[in-house]
């Protein structure tokens, strides 16, 4: 430049002017430095990486002038823009090609690879950071299957990652999710739901406050208390659970509770399968069948939907509510079996029979106790090996050696059957070894012995009448009017039929020749008037405190605090 000034300025240098025409010389000189220096800006930002900076790619018109100190550009119609792999669309547009931002409006659309996609009114876009923020009435994210709508979406495409500060709805297949905000990462596909979350399907309905869903494996994770109504039941969950949309099968941490409308199962925690209804739960586990009235607890829990089995082990306990008087049953373990009753009448018709499938309820038809056996009610108690309680018949077989304790009345052999009616015990079969102590009202003890006794009850639940079949013996206690001892008759036949009238013998009769003696008072002895095998263990008789492990008020239905103290 300055040779150009020189040859164009040329003269010699012994010029008259010669200093005249110097001066000019290096005043313009000045001028192009100074104006050279007035164009830069006094900081200027620093330069975009190489290969970030946003590119144009169509536009119908360039409006617009730079502004100083910065050098933007204005584009009008049909404008589009390509940034690393993501195409940028609208009406019109300001690029600052200074800070490498972008601000567009009207008919925003962001494409990035052939599936993710963002539509909205306004975009404020850094090509520095990658960082992309879009409003509107109606901001749509598009990714795949999965479609958010909401009024404002901050996409970060170098973290995969869409945050949307304002309430959102979120479409996949026939799922509905909205929420008050939330993230949603276009790589690994999972959504974080904060703030009034609801999940709307077909089947099921979720509400929470918080969760996590992954759109891949449809897997949903509860990070505040969640409620999950469907069809087959609702579920009440605590946070750290998990649940699959898909296959309905959870895993629930945290005290949780399944309810539907044959029964409500409860546990610290739960495995469970909402199509199948099975699963297992773990720790403080309750079982409700709500038809029969029937509450099982215990530490474990084990469901069969398809089978209607339930397992509880651990300081198993049973309350049967169906009447007023509950019956208590503790043991090791409990398995429990379910029927289905038809809720409509049988018919030969195929149509009809499949309504007749769809129209069934669970009910609770029998249950098996193992495990020093414990029963306790009102009107009998008992102690055993094992039992097998028929709630359709009202019928309860004991096993190994039971003990049963009615009113002032004692019962004992290898096996007994006790038959139900009205809920009270109506009759009682003792099997092989049969040993009967009734105890009157002044405290002897009448005694019935056999290889077969049949015992059956008044409405108070004592002894009316006692049949003895084999190897029959028998002693019992000869009272007057004043109920004052005249002797103790021993009596030993093959079978006899006994009739009793508050707890004392009124009358006896004999199949075959019986052999008989009656003892005198001033002529007994210890051993005259007790039977081989006697054994009155009324204090082995169970308490309800004892059945229950705890000592409380009971209030109808309810016992919370059995297995805390069963433990």
């Amino acid at each position: 430049m300055i040779k150009n000034i020189i040859k164009k300025y040329h003269f010699s240098l012994t010029s008259t002017n010669f200093y005249t025409k110097l001066g000019l010389i290096v005043f313009g000189l000045l001028l192009i430095e100074s104006a050279t220096y007035a164009q830069k800006p006094l900081n200027p930002p620093p330069p975009p990486p190489s290969g970030s900076r946003i590119n144009l790619l169509s536009a119908d018109s360039l409006v617009g002038v730079n502004q100083l100190p910065y050098y933007t550009r204005q584009f009008l119609g049909n404008v589009s823009f390509q940034h690393r792999g993501a195409i940028l669309y609208c009406q019109s547009a300001t690029q600052n090609e200074t800070t490498n931002t972008l601000e567009a409006f009207g008919k925003i659309r962001i494409v990035q690879g052939d599936t993710l996609t963002i539509t909205g009114d306004t975009l404020y876009y850094d090509g520095n950071t990658r960082f992309a923020r879009v409003l509107g009435k109606k901001v749509v994210l598009t990714d795949k299957k999965v479609s958010l709508t909401t009024r404002i979406v901050e996409y970060d495409i170098q973290k995969n990652r869409a945050y949307y500060p304002v309430r959102g709805v979120i479409v996949q297949d026939s799922s509905v999710l909205k929420s008050e905000k939330g993230f949603y990462n276009t790589r690994s596909k999972i959504f974080n739901y904060k703030e009034n979350v609801e999940i709307t399907n077909p089947k099921y309905t979720i509400t929470s406050d918080s969760l996590q869903y992954n759109a891949r494996t449809k897997m949903a994770l509860f990070k505040a208390p969640t409620l999950i109504k469907s069809k087959d039941g609702d579920i009440v969950a605590n946070a750290g659970s998990t649940y699959n949309t898909q296959t309905q099968q959870s895993n629930f941490k945290g005290r949780s509770k399944i309810v539907n409308e044959d029964y409500t199962l409860t546990g610290d925690t739960l495995n469970f399968d909402q199509k199948t209804e099975s699963g297992f739960a773990r720790g403080n586990v309750e079982l409700v069948s709500k038809k029969d009235k029937v509450i099982l607890n215990g530490k474990v829990g084990v469901r069969d939907g398809k089978t209607g089995f339930t397992k509880i082990m651990g300081n198993a306990l049973m309350r049967n509510t169906a009447e007023r008087d509950t019956l208590y049953l503790s043991a090791d373990t409990l398995y429990a079996y379910e029927r289905k009753d038809s809720l409509v009448a049988k018919t030969d018709t195929v149509k009809q029979a499949k309504k007749e499938d769809k129209n069934t309820a669970a009910k609770m038809e029998k249950l098996l106790a193992f495990g020093h056996v414990k029963v306790y009610r009102s009107d009998i108690q008992s102690r055993c090996d094992s039992l097998l309680y028929d709630l359709k018949d009202s019928v309860i077989h004991f096993f190994s050696k039971p003990i049963i304790w009615s009113d002032k009345n004692q019962s004992e052999a290898d096996t007994i059957h006790v038959y139900m009616k009205n809920n009270k015990v109506s009759r009682m079969y003792m099997i092989n070894n049969g040993f009967v102590i009734a105890k009157d009202t002044a405290l002897n003890f009448n005694q019935i012995k056999g290889r077969k006794i049949t015992a059956t009850f008044n409405a108070q639940t004592r002894i009316d009448n006692v049949v003895v079949e084999g190897n029959g013996e028998s002693i019992y206690y000869a009272l007057d009017e004043k109920n004052k001892l005249i002797g103790v008759n021993r009596v030993e036949c093959s079978k006899m039929n006994m009739k009793f009238k508050e707890n004392q013998v009124n009358r006896i009769s004999f199949l075959g020749r019986p052999d008989a003696k009656l003892v005198p008072p001033t002529e007994l002895t210890n051993d005259g008037n007790r039977l081989d095998g006697f054994n009155w263990r009324e204090n082995e008789k169970p308490t309800r405190a004892e059945v229950l492990g705890v000592k409380f008020v009971d209030k109808k239905v309810g016992v919370k605090p059995v297995l805390e103290a069963k433990k």
